[in-house]
């Protein structure tokens, strides 16, 4: 039986003589360039340190709905009623240095923290917290 797909057929070297093997080079070998700019890392290192901030921030309020019950209790109450002004600025009250972009469901909430470098979109954390076991 044969075992290979209709569409695909076994791979078989094309018939070289023996002797013409060692002095006859069937297919040359290329070199290609390399055809990408040169590295420049002032961008990727000004996102990067963008990013850490992003990660402080959304450290700032997990540890606070970690460690706090009247926090995480309140946060969930707004969230719940969909009172999205109120719940921004409970995380504002964290202390953090950037505001999240925030949605919640029935299962959790959803919080986007995002930031800009000039006019580029350089960098995003997205942080999703259950407070619902399915």
């Amino acid at each position: 039986m044969n075992r290979y797909h209709p569409f695909y057929h076994p791979v078989q070297s094309p018939y070289q003589p023996h002797h013409s093997r060692r002095n006859y080079q069937l297919y040359p070998s290329f070199h290609y360039r390399n055809n990408f700019p040169q590295v420049e890392t002032k961008t990727f290192m000004a996102s990067a340190d963008k990013t850490l901030t992003l990660m402080e921030s959304a450290h700032l309020v997990l540890m606070k709905i970690k460690n706090d019950t009247s926090f995480a209790n309140q946060l969930m109450n707004l969230a719940q009623q969909s009172n999205t002004p109120e719940v921004l600025q409970l995380i504002r009250r964290t202390g953090v240095k950037v505001v999240p972009a925030v949605s919640f469901n029935p299962d959790g909430i959803h919080m986007v923290f995002d930031e800009k470098l000039g006019e580029v979109d350089c960098c995003h954390i997205i942080v999703n917290v259950r407070w619902r076991e399915m």
